[in-house]
């Protein structure tokens, strides 16, 4: 009775070792599957925290960009309030003055009238140099010598520079001749060319549009040859000078566009620089196109010396006086805040290629520098723009070839690709069989790895040893025992057997896989050289446009640019 219990009693122990062999068959399985989904998920999982990376950076930029404009819009409407505090009563002033001088040739105004009027703005605009000039204005309307002279004599001493080219321009605008030159030639002795008041451009535009006639032309194209000769002496001139154009030329670089290149720009390490490089090339074109509408079409002259005076006139009371360039600076940079769109960066760099604008007086080559680039800030007009254009060609090159050099210095020779865990490098993509060869190789190699890893687990080696143990050991009992024993053992070699012939499934599908991602980055590598090559063909082509730059800059020639009137009968030589 005692053998037959022990009996079932072995019985119930086989079955429930090989029901819980059966468990750990079925567990050991599915860890094997678990295995490769998980290599299959951790390189989705990086990919998509690659992506979550790069649109969680964008994010923060865009929302840096947009506080930024937010607080520029804000700042904007505080700085124009505090300028117009301090400030709005010049434009008072400087309305009136236009308005005396035609108010005047069409004698519709009583001449006492115009005399109170420009006495109340003495009393209200104290310091400034313009109420005085139209108190002499005035007198002189009135034939009143003595109060014209201490009129004059008070604007001088306020700002001479102003005052000396008002009266120029208020002397042509009345056809005085000799007293133009005197009032020119007395602006003219006070220059620096070193260190010029921003009103110069009002000269310039004067000299560009044809308002100086006879021998004031010919002394006004003398004197800037003058100036510009001097200054050409100054040690470091043209270096700076390049560079300075060079800065100007510069910030007309286009930014790079959204659909631009998509998968070289995912898969390539030195994209960014890249991107830079295609951009700089692009830039030919922007600078050229930017060249050519200046020059094309005609010019819309004033009809008369009196409306081209008028203009001027406006021109030099309405820029602003040198107590007024902080805030202007300061608007001037919050206005390219809004029209950058928050970046601040290419704002500031936009700011800075043109900050000579905001200072009180610069060299005279700056002069011409921004008023051919920033004629806005300046007042300036398009003759004018044309003809310091003109006039700076030989700078504007040298610059212009500077910045295609550093270019081409700067351009990546090699895209470095890296498509998943594979890497590698091409010029023009002309070599996508040699890289497609190294991928397949790659991928060999990783497949060759991950076959060779698929190995028998530990669990199957202890399941076999524990099952040799166990039945050895139920063998010492003999009688039954022994069979028991071996088919312990049997039991636990055939699940070696099992898991040992499962690897053959577990190695093919870890090979399937990884040909998957063989194609698929197969795929991806054939997609990016046939951009690249798209890139330097367009690079290419761009840079080459460098060279319709320099031939257009050539064919300039500043005297071709000066304005005649009928009335003038002098030409520059």
């Amino acid at each position: 009775m005692s053998d037959v219990i022990d009996l079932s009693s072995v019985h119930s122990h086989i079955s429930r070792l090989e029901h819980n062999l059966d468990v750990v068959n079925t567990n050991v399985g599915a860890v094997s599957e678990q295995v490769v989904a998980v290599y299959r998920q951790q390189e989705l999982t990086k990919d998509r925290l690659d992506d979550l990376h790069e649109q969680f950076q964008e994010f923060v930029a865009a929302d840096r960009k947009d506080k930024q404009k937010q607080f520029a819009a804000t700042e904007i409407v505080r700085v124009r309030q505090e300028i117009e505090q301090k400030f709005g009563h010049h434009d008072i002033v400087r309305r009136t003055t236009t308005g005396i001088l035609q108010a005047t040739d069409l004698q519709m105004i009583r001449q006492n009238t115009i005399h109170t009027v420009t006495e109340q703005l003495m009393v209200t605009t104290p310091n400034y140099w313009l109420a005085p000039a139209l108190v002499a204005l005035s007198a002189w309307i009135k034939d009143d010598r003595p109060l014209a002279e201490r009129g004059v004599a008070e604007s001088i001493r306020r700002d001479d520079n102003k005052t000396s080219l008002f009266f120029a321009l208020v002397c042509r605008r009345a056809r005085r001749s000799e007293a133009l030159t005197r009032w020119l030639s007395r602006y003219f002795q006070m220059q620096n060319p070193m260190a010029i008041d921003r009103e110069v451009v009002v000269m310039l535009d004067g000299l560009a549009n044809g308002v100086f006639g006879g021998g004031a032309l010919v002394a006004c194209s003398s004197v800037i040859e003058q100036w510009l000769t001097e200054l050409e002496e100054q040690a470091g001139f043209l270096d700076d000078q390049r560079k300075r154009w060079a800065a100007q030329l510069d910030v007309m670089t286009p930014r790079p566009g959204d659909g631009d290149y998509p998968t070289l720009r995912k898969y390539a390490g030195n994209a960014p620089q890249l991107m830079k490089a295609l951009c700089a090339a692009r830039r030919n074109r922007a600078v050229h196109g930017f060249f050519m509408s200046l020059f094309t079409g005609e010019l819309v002259v004033p009809p008369s010396i009196e409306a081209a005076c008028d203009s001027l006139l406006d021109s030099l009371v309405a820029n602003f006086d040198d107590e007024e360039l902080p805030y202007r600076g300061e608007e001037r940079l919050l206005a390219l805040i809004k029209e950058e769109d928050g970046d601040r960066d290419a704002a500031k760099a936009r700011f800075d290629a043109e900050a000579e604008i905001h200072q009180a007086s610069t060299n005279f080559a700056a002069v011409l520098t921004n008023s051919a680039m920033n004629p806005e800030q300046l007042g300036a007009t398009r003759a004018t723009q044309r003809y310091a254009v003109s006039r700076s060609r030989e700078w504007i090159m040298a610059a212009h070839n500077d910045l295609v050099a550093r270019d081409r210095m700067e351009m990546p020779r090699q895209a470095r690709l890296t498509i998943v865990s594979w890497s590698g490098t091409s010029t023009d993509g002309s070599n996508e069989k040699v890289l497609a060869a190294d991928l397949r190789k790659h991928y060999d190699a990783k497949i060759d790895t991950a076959v060779k890893a698929v190995s028998l687990t530990p669990a199957a080696w202890i399941v076999l040893i524990a099952g040799i143990l166990i039945g050895g050991l139920i063998m010492t009992g003999g009688g039954t025992a022994i069979l028991i024993g071996l088919v312990l053992i049997a039991a636990a070699a055939a699940f070696f057997f099992w898991k040992f012939r499962d690897l053959d499934r577990q190695r093919g599908e870890a090979r399937q896989a990884l040909e998957k991602e063989h194609e698929q980055a197969a795929a991806v590598l054939k997609a990016v050289l046939a951009e690249l090559a798209d890139y330097r063909f367009e690079v290419t082509a761009e840079d080459a446009r460098s060279a319709d730059v320099t031939a257009l800059l050539e064919s300039l020639s500043s005297p071709q640019f000066v304005l005649q009137r009928p009335e003038q009968r002098v030409s520059i030589a």
